[in-house]
């Protein structure tokens, strides 16, 4: 396994075991552990994880939007015909 392959695994299983300020604590105590090279491969799964979580919670939003919009229609009343 590669390094990155190493770091990415770990990351994972630090993401499935804490979430929040537990798991920033988790990676900051596994990255200790970690020489520089390593350090770096975690900074760069780090950074790319945090782009996808982004673009989830802008998928929400976007979602939600759209759902609130869809109730706010379905709260009117029907158009009156001619």
């Amino acid at each position: 396994m590669t390094i990155r392959a190493d770091v990415a695994r770990r990351v994972d299983e630090l993401a499935e075991a804490h979430s929040g300020r537990a798991f920033a604590d988790a990676v900051r105590v596994y990255s200790e552990e970690l020489d520089d090279d390593a350090r770096e491969e975690l900074k760069q799964v780090l950074v790319e994880r945090s782009g996808g979580l982004d673009q989830a919670v802008m998928e929400r939003v976007d979602a939600r939007g759209w759902l609130r919009r869809q109730w706010d229609k379905a709260g009117q009343p029907p158009p009156r015909r001619g």
